[in-house]
């Protein structure tokens, strides 16, 4: 089920709970299709080392097929050309102004 964004606002300290204490994913949308999860702090932190893991593997990669040249240019390029897939960096945090 995909809660809509008003139903969650309703429903938050439930939805908070679940997903803390009983390690639900909560999707939240709008018109049923789901924009973003609500997931437990714990599940994150998992989720956030799987991908630190995954971005030392491609680092590794690229260094074996940079060819030793050290030049980042060349290193960049062969992470590249070996993975089509690009690793996004995590998004920064947004301040308040104020």
């Amino acid at each position: 089920m995909v809660y809509s964004i008003a139903e969650a606002k309703k429903r938050f300290s439930e939805l908070v709970r679940r997903a803390a204490y009983r390690g639900e994913t909560i999707p939240i949308g709008l018109r049923g299709k789901p924009e973003v999860a609500l997931i437990s702090y714990e599940e994150l932190e998992q989720l956030r080392e799987l991908e630190d893991q995954r971005d030392v593997r491609l680092l590794e990669e690229a260094v074996r097929t940079s060819r030793g040249t050290g030049k980042v240019a060349d290193l960049l390029a062969a992470w590249n050309s070996q993975h089509k897939e690009r690793v996004s960096p995590r998004p920064a945090v947004r301040k308040k102004a104020g």
